[in-house]
């Protein structure tokens, strides 16, 4: 696999007010691609002061990924959720003891949504590469650019997380250092150019965690992905310990958000795993 930087020019904004000023011709929609049981213990840290005391209770998530439609640029996701083999193996054809399972109801699968809609793909965008956010590209096209945050792949491990890449040739990363600082969340590329779709540096989930911020006519929307795992993650103000790759950055870009979303109110944000 050969590995080219994602080519983006900064866009000189240095506060979201700017963006929201201009809104773009773009609209998302989320598609379920399955459910995955997760344990309240975890998704919010136990050990965090605030945390009080969190039950351990399985909680039942969807997995989601989202179909960003753009008038004149055309449609690309945002993660690739899980492809068809799902629906018969939870484990998705994959062995080994450290390998996720997930539940996936019959035509659930990413191309059955994709399909449907008669959507014709520009490109993925992957917040990380964790199965329930990348099996999906076993079914999608291999001739569109995927795009990742830069050290995301160093964390990649096929024994684990898939044969997911198997096909694609070229993987896209984007390299936030020199990309805008927009304060609070610091770090941020215009991923389409024109102010529409932006991508946001907020590890501790994992290395290169990407979330996403849709600028569109409707209003904006901030995507958290698994930076944060449910709402709850948000109103206790106390980030996921279980499924993190490190627990204080993943604490600090929480409140990052928390201070964005206060910030600016009219932003509507969505956990990574709730609808």
């Amino acid at each position: 696999m050969k590995f080219v930087d994602f080519c983006y020019q900064k866009s000189g904004v240095n506060n979201w007010g700017d963006v929201f000023d201009n809104p773009q011709p773009i609209t998302l929609e989320a598609f379920t691609t399955g459910t995955v049981q997760i344990n309240r213990r975890g998704t919010i840290n136990p050990l965090h002061p605030r945390a009080a005391e969190v039950e351990a209770e399985e909680l039942e998530v969807p997995i989601l990924c989202y179909w960003i439609h753009h008038e004149n640029r055309g449609d690309y996701l945002l993660d690739a959720g899980l492809d068809a083999t799902y629906f018969q193996d939870p484990r998705g054809g994959l062995e080994g003891t450290d390998v996720d399972q997930f539940h996936q109801e019959k035509d659930q699968n990413i191309v059955h949504h994709l399909e449907t809609r008669g959507i014709y793909l520009q490109g993925v965008f992957l917040s990380h590469l964790h199965a329930d956010h990348a099996a999906g590209q076993r079914e999608l096209p291999k001739n569109i650019p995927y795009v990742v945050g830069k050290g995301e792949f160093e964390d990649y491990h096929p024994q684990v997380h898939g044969d997911f890449l198997q096909g694609v040739e070229v993987l896209h990363e984007i390299d936030f250092f020199g990309a805008d600082e927009i304060p609070p969340l610091g770090p941020s590329v215009d991923l389409l150019g024109d102010g529409s779709l932006w991508a946001v540096l907020t590890p501790g989930h994992t290395r290169g965690h990407s979330s996403f911020l849709v600028n569109g006519y409707a209003g904006p929307v901030f995507l958290t992905m698994d930076a944060v795992f449910i709402r709850e993650n948000l109103d206790v103000g106390v980030a996921p310990s279980d499924y993190t790759w490190e627990v204080e950055p993943a604490q600090k870009t929480l409140e990052k958000i928390i201070n964005f979303l206060e910030m600016y109110p009219q932003v509507r944000v969505r956990a990574g795993h709730e609808l």
